[in-house]
């Protein structure tokens, strides 16, 4: 018996887009897939890794995020416009 794809099961899987796609006020879960290891390595340092919840205050240069901690509070850090694109995020609905 061929195997077959569960459709269904691809469409739910949230998409990354980079972080510079999301609208101002936008949120997301960040997705470091795309980020070299050099520039991964910088992020980390600021706060900003995997899973992070990230919510987009300003694009431009620099782009500024907020990043949300399971305390309730938070940071905002800013990235340059070619870091920002690099980071991947799946956006929350």
């Amino acid at each position: 018996m061929p195997y077959s794809w569960d459709m269904s099961a691809l469409a739910a899987e949230p998409r990354s887009v980079p972080l510079t796609q999301l609208p101002r006020g936008g949120r997301a879960t960040v997705d470091m897939s795309a980020v070299d290891h050099d520039d991964a390595r910088v992020l980390r340092a600021m706060g900003l890794r995997p899973n992070a919840q990230v919510k987009v205050c300003r694009h431009g240069e620099p782009c500024i995020v907020k990043l949300s901690h399971c305390c309730g509070h938070g940071c905002r850090i800013g990235l340059s416009r070619r870091l920002a694109e690099c980071v991947m995020v799946c956006p929350c609905e």
